[in-house]
């Protein structure tokens, strides 16, 4: 569910501002406002915080993060870094700050000269390896260069999707050099074209600001390798080229060796100077007027007892803490935080494929986790494959990092195993047909019903098409109340009137398949009608539409039944075809192998559609989204300070 949030303002003594400000970033509970906005002028004339140190923050803290990414990355080492961290907390910022400048002084300069130097180097090698591929281009026209004298030889590298330009550069070359050149141009590669020209060198000048001017890449060799034969040349470019390897090397053990000093340093210096950033970068936002600080912002209902005490023991009643009564327009900036029980949390991670719902909103999230799950053992409901998905969720959940996609992902499954294998236990099966084969489990007989999902496509169906109805009607009734708090009639309206008319739909229908008494009929009809006329007071006439595509929504369920069916056929396939090859082990082989695909589906694929209905389906009666997430004034990266 959604948190309930305060609005608060903080008051106190102008002297005071920043002993508050390291209590509320300590407590981390606060989303910050910008005071000198919201308070009234006519109030208290307040201006925005500048501090001078914000930027000699900023300033440190860059040069430091440019160090540590110059440096090669190296393993934490958990136990180095916490007696450096506990080091830094015993200090003011201010010597934080001037540690920094003293490890920026040993460090930037050669860091900086061996990074740059580095990088000439490659480039470097980059463009050796340029030449000795233009120079083996041209080496076909060694006997006829050295009777050139007076010309000069000059490449251009074209990509092949302009190859066109060759003809227009050729046409200005004639007129240059009045028709007297040569030009060839050979394939380097899958996309570049290298063409080969040789003119008078009288008109150098001229053919060098053309092909400048029509933006072609022109490879000139350098002075020292003119002249020489090919093999020489080859020669000087491999010993230039191991050169500048040899040099580089030595760059990156001097960087081994400054990484394995100064890395943990580095890392947790940058933490504690981000987290000071955070917190001076916010100081815009308090508001100060000659005696006084003001702060504003959001705070969660459950913390806003222990703030208020915990400032009321620090500064008694120099400081004050008020809650504000806010207006309807103050609640539309309210943010939101989900805060959630533990077995509703991993299925907040499908809700971040959407966008937070705004602060009146329902939270969807314990729905979700309600129904994924149930619609996930539905379709996959087998004992075998639940226990097989229970365990590899498990492993998964015990490597992967808990906020990761993996994790959550890995949670979802735990809970969603547990439905599996409840159907597994009424649909009779265990790795498929098996468990019944092996006398070990049958179909559950209910409601006159052998469950079995191989025979029993009819009940399937409309057991499908029932948990459509329940999910479409709860979305209707979640989309009334919204339109209720919000005090929108016209949304209201329109689902009372979605409701309605889907209710009369389902009598007529079910009437008319004989299940209801004739006098249903005309039931349905009022339903309907009165239905049509709300959402059209509440949509317009387009709006009466949405009827059919609402019908089709509830249509979709029938998915639960469909794959569902899909896995049932491919483990029955599989354990036919454990018993049609001779030779045991190998009918073993292929039914593993084909249960581990279908397990491997029923992994994803239950998955994918479950959050499909819930996406689409679901969520489309009732869910707009457009909420403001809640950022604490905290370290971490959760915090609101991160973004200043």
């Amino acid at each position: 569910m959604l948190q309930s949030m305060k609005r608060i303002q903080v008051i106190g003594p102008k002297t005071e501002l920043n002993r508050v400000v390291d209590l509320m970033y300590q407590s981390g509970t606060i989303h910050l406002e910008n005071a000198s906005e919201e308070v009234s002028k006519k109030e208290i004339a307040l201006t925005p915080v500048k501090l001078e140190s914000a930027q000699n923050v900023a300033e440190v803290l860059s040069r430091i993060q440019a160090i540590f990414s110059t440096i090669p990355v190296i393993a934490d080492d958990p136990v180095q870094q916490a007696g450096l961290s506990a080091s830094l907390d015993k200090m003011s910022y201010d010597d934080i700050v001037r540690n920094a400048r003293e490890v920026i002084k040993e460090l930037e300069n050669t860091t900086r000269d061996l990074a740059a130097k580095k990088s000439d180097l490659t480039l470097g090698v980059t463009a050796l390896d340029r030449y000795a591929k233009v120079l083996s281009i041209i080496q076909p026209m060694e006997k006829e260069l050295p009777t050139l004298e007076g010309f000069e030889v000059t490449i251009l590298l074209i990509q092949k999707e302009h190859a066109g330009v060759i003809e227009i550069i050729r046409k200005e070359i004639a007129a240059i050099t009045r028709n007297h050149f040569e030009m060839n141009s050979t394939s380097v590669d899958e996309e570049t074209l290298a063409t080969i020209m040789v003119f008078p060198k009288q008109h150098s000048e001229e053919v060098h600001a053309f092909i400048y001017s029509v933006n072609v890449n022109e490879v000139r060799l350098p002075k020292e390798y003119t002249g020489r034969p090919f093999f020489e040349m080859f020669a000087l470019i491999e010993e230039q080229k191991q050169e500048n390897l040899k040099e580089m090397a030595d760059i990156d053990r001097r960087f081994d060796s400054l990484s394995s000093r100064w890395y943990q340093k580095l890392a947790v210096l940058k933490k504690h100077l981000e987290d000071i950033y955070a917190e001076v970068g916010a100081y815009k936002n308090f508001g100060i007027s000659e005696y006084t600080f003001v702060i504003m912002g959001w705070i969660p209902k459950k913390h806003l007892t222990a703030v208020r005490q915990t400032l009321h023991d620090a500064f008694g009643e120099r400081v004050v803490l008020r809650d504000l009564p806010v207006t309807e327009e103050d609640m539309k900036h309210a943010p939101v935080w989900y805060d959630n029980p533990a077995w509703i949390k991993p299925f907040e991670f499908i809700m971040g494929l959407v966008a937070l719902p705004k602060y009146d909103e329902f939270d969807p999230s314990p729905v979700l986790a309600i129904f994924f799950p149930l619609f996930f053992g539905i379709m996959v409901g087998d004992i075998g494959y639940g226990l097989v998905i229970l365990a590899i969720a498990l492993y998964a959940r015990q490597k992967a990092d808990p906020q990761s996609f993996f994790g959550n992902m890995a949670r979802v499954l735990i809970i969603s195993s547990i439905p599996t294998i409840i159907f597994g236990f009424i649909f009779g099966e265990f790795f498929g047909n098996l468990g019944e084969h092996l006398h070990w489990i049958e179909p559950v007989h209910l409601l006159g019903i052998t469950w079995n999902r191989g025979e029993a496509i009819v009940p399937m169906l409309i057991l499908a098409i029932a948990v459509g109805v329940i999910h479409i009607f709860l979305g209707l009734f979640i989309g009334m109340r919204n339109a209720f708090i919000m005090k929108n009639r016209r949304h209201l309206s329109e689902h009372g009137g979605m409701f309605l008319a889907i209710s009369g739909i389902l009598l007529l229908l079910t009437t008319l398949a004989g299940i209801l008494p004739e006098t249903a009929l005309y039931a349905g009809a009022g339903l309907l009608v009165a239905g049509l006329c709300l959402i059209i007071y509440g949509a317009g006439a387009f709006g009466a539409m949405e009827v059919m595509s609402t019908v089709g929504n509830i249509l979709s369920y029938a998915r639960l039944m469909a794959i569902g069916m899909a896995s049932v056929i491919l483990a029955l396939v599989a354990n036919e075809l454990a018993g049609a090859f001779g030779v045991a082990i190998i009918g073993i082989i292929v039914a593993v192998l084909l249960h581990g695909l279908n397990i491997l589906l029923a992994m994803f694929s239950p998955s994918i559609h479950s959050i499909r209905l819930h996406l689409v389906e679901f969520f489309s009666k009732f869910y707009e989204g457009g909420g403001i997430p809640y950022k604490p004034f905290a370290r971490g990266p959760g915090g609101a300070g991160k973004s200043g």
